[in-house]
């Protein structure tokens, strides 16, 4: 299988020779512009929206831990407090 040539020159600075090909855009950049983020090439444009989406997960991942602590420490409160009141009403029966 034989790949197709790539344009020589940066999409964003076209005096610039390419460097490596955008994995989420498909489109050559220059060294300057070109990241390495676990071993694949991204462009800026492209790690800027990556980065915001892992961001955003983060932020949901933090939420939902909220939640689930909170949620927990109700259950937990209303057994405590079923448990108390159980234990009031055998000392109530054992006078």
């Amino acid at each position: 299988m034989v790949l197709p040539a790539l344009p020589k020159t940066c999409i964003r600075h076209p005096s610039r020779a390419g460097f490596a090909l955008c994995m989420s855009c498909r489109q050559v950049v220059c060294q300057e512009c070109a990241t390495t983020w676990d071993g694949i090439n991204y462009c800026r444009v492209c790690l800027a929206a990556k980065s915001a989406r892992a961001k955003d997960r983060g932020r949901l991942r933090t939420a939902l831990n909220v939640a689930t602590v909170a949620a927990a420490s109700v259950v937990l409160a209303a057994a405590a407090a079923r448990s108390m009141v159980w234990a009031l009403a055998m000392v109530i029966d054992w006078r």
